[in-house]
Parts: structure tokens; sequence; C-alpha cells
């Protein structure tokens, strides 16, 4: 059987890169993880009932525990190689899994607690649907920024690896660092305590960013006024899709969302349609969904006037990267100048992941890639 570490050196010689040895080192890390996970296996706990109750129900299921640890957080700066190693680990690992991106895998939460309302304990039936469904899951880019997700993570966290469930997940931040100066954090923090005591926590970070490595030069980052954008983008746009088409107004989870031009799986939008007005991250989704290419307009300076919509804006490029989605972009500012606020509580860790994603998203490799989906299951 390949080991991870050998698919890693592998895989590095076939595309010509350096071999990185802190990339080499985690990859050892997810093989003694594969060698656990393919050896595991419940260890009876201890029987709390008394003598009555075990009397009365003595064929009742019997309580297990499994051992720690049970997964990996494994975080770093952008471009350091987080999410190819944990690819590389779920493409090398045999046996039931998921691998989702945090949006991805907070809808599908949710989605599964509607279906338990009024149950006493909805997250432990969501942990055991997921139970059925894999033995591995992977999410990818674990960023908490929404308080409803931050209220759950504990309790969910603890019914999955309490159905014997190995997490890896990847993050930008060390796991004190998650929902920093977010409302009501105390409540997240036996969430960050879980994730320390009972995952293998590492840090992946080396002098080098990977997404630069192969950057090309790309017309995919207009500057200019919002007419002069207009004027760019009708041309771009009828060259590009080969046709063109009067402005449409999609249903998008049951919100209107306008559209300047739809051509086939080709969109123009603008900026006040996508981030101005109530979107959620489920209507990225489902634009990403539908949609091989964006053509995105009127993006201003993002400025501490404009939290919510940079915030909105974050969500979209995080989902449009994440299936691949090919966005020509419209900005009146030149991208190193596109978010103007520091400091406390802002979007600092969360915009540099942005650009970081930007700047590849302009490359020759990513424009030239096929279209990919984030929700992967292998039963």
């Amino acid at each position: 059987m390949t080991t991870i570490k050998e698919a890693y050196f592998k895989l590095i010689e076939e595309k010509g890169f350096k071999v990185d040895p802190v990339q080499v080192s985690v990859a050892e890390s997810y093989d003694k993880l594969r060698t656990k996970i393919l050896a595991d296996a419940p260890v009876p706990a201890e029987d709390s009932r008394s003598f009555m109750q075990k009397m009365l129900k003595p064929f009742a299921e019997q309580p297990v525990t499994y051992s720690d640890p049970r997964g990996l957080y494994i975080y770093g700066r952008v471009g350091r190689g987080k999410t190819f190693l944990m690819d590389l680990f779920f493409n090398n690992i045999d046996v039931p899994k998921i691998r989702e991106h945090y949006y991805h895998f907070m809808q599908d939460v949710h989605q599964k607690m509607r279906q338990y309302q009024g149950s006493e304990d909805p997250l432990k039936l969501v942990a055991k649907e997921f139970a059925k469904e894999c033995k591995v899951l992977c999410v990818d880019e674990f960023h908490v920024i929404d308080i409803t997700d931050a209220m759950i993570l504990y309790r969910l966290l603890d019914a999955l690896l309490a159905e014997g469930i190995f997490f890896i997940t990847t993050s930008n931040r060390p796991p004190e660092d998650l929902y920093k100066n977010g409302l009501q954090r105390q409540q997240f923090l036996p969430a960050i305590d879980i994730i320390k005591n009972r995952l293998e926590v590492i840090v992946l970070d080396t002098d080098q960013d990977y997404r630069m490595r192969h950057i090309d030069s790309a017309d995919v980052w207009f500057t200019g006024t919002e007419e002069e954008q207009e004027k760019a983008f009708k041309l771009k746009f009828e060259k590009l899709t080969g046709g063109s088409d009067q402005p449409e107004t999609l249903d998008v989870n049951g919100h209107p969302f306008h559209m300047l031009e739809l051509y086939e799986k080709s969109a123009w939008f603008t900026f006040d349609e996508a981030c101005c007005k109530a979107r959620s991250s489920q209507d990225f989704i489902y634009l990403a969904t539908i949609l091989d290419t964006v053509f995105f307009s009127g993006l201003p300076q993002l400025t501490r006037d404009l939290e919510n919509e940079a915030r909105r804006f974050v969500i979209m490029i995080d989902e449009f990267y994440d299936q691949g989605v090919k966005v020509i972009i419209g900005s009146e500012v030149p991208m190193e100048q596109l978010y103007a606020p520091k400091g406390e509580k802002a979007l600092d860790f969360e915009f540099d992941r942005t650009i970081s994603r930007l700047i590849e998203m302009q490359s020759q490799e990513y424009l030239d890639q096929p279209k990919r989906t984030s929700n992967k299951r292998d039963n």
C-alpha cells in the first residue's frame, strides 16, 4: 500500500516541484493517522447503569469509547499546501469518507438538524447520520464567523468523535484564535478545547507561498470606473461566450438575483447585487454550482463602512474558488488596495486568504483547470 509520504514524493516529482521538509513532516503525520484509522476499533466503556437498569434491559446497547487523537487540525498561512496535503490523504485512504468545504459542511449540518427539530439531542442524531456515511470526515478551511455555527460546534464535534468519526480539518488560524472577537465567544471556548485535546494540532508554515509558484498574467482583473468596466465587460462577455443575452432575474434560494447578462453557464452581475443585499453562503454555493464563469463588476474599495459587504465578498470568492469557477472582476481600485480597514475585528485573516485566492484565480493554471466540486463522498 502506497503511503501518503510516497504519494507526496511521486506527485511532487511529476509536477517538477521542490520537496518541502515541512510538507513531508505533515505527510508523515497523515501516514500515522491512516495507520490508526485502519486499525481503529471501539473500546467498551464503563457501564454506569444501576443493577436494576441492567436487569430490566440486559440487551441494551452498551456504551463504547474511542482512543484519541481522532484526527488532525492543520493550520498555517495561506498557500502553504494545507488543502493539497488533505486531498492527497483523502485520495489515498480506502474507507468510507467525506470531504467538504467548511461552508458546505455547516450547511449540511443545519439541513440535517432541521429534520430533527423537537428531538432531545438533534446534534447527536446528526452525528449518527454522518457515521452511517463515513469513517473519515475532511473539512477544508475551518474558520468560524457565524454565531449560530459557533454556538453548536462544541456539541457537534463531541458528537462526531463519540460516533468514532475521524475529523481532519485545515485552517489559517491556530485553535485559540478561532472566532476571535466573536459575539458570545465564551460559549465557543469548549470547541477550542476539544480541538486541542482530542485532535492532533499541527502547524504547517513555510517561507514559500506555493500559490504564487505558477502565476501567469491573465486579463481577469480590470481596474476602472463603473462606466469603463461596463464598456469592457460587454465586449469581454460576448467574446468569451460567443453570444449575449438580455438581463435576467434568477430565483436563488427563494430570492431574486439580477443578472446583467446570462448565457448558458456564464453570467454577469454586480457587487451591489451580490454583496449589498442579504445573501447567504447557500446563495453563493448555488451560483457556483450552476455557473462556470462569472463577470463581476462594480467592486469598490472595501472600507470600514462596508464590513458586511466585504464579508459576503469573502464568502463568495471562497465558494467560487472551491468549485473552480472562473471570475473576471471589474474594480475601482487595484487588487492590493481592495481591502482598506485593518486592526481589531477587521477581516484581516479572511481577506489575506481571499487576496491569495484572487491572485491564483488570475493564473493560467487556474483558468485552464476544469470545473470541480468541493463536496466529495466515497464509500
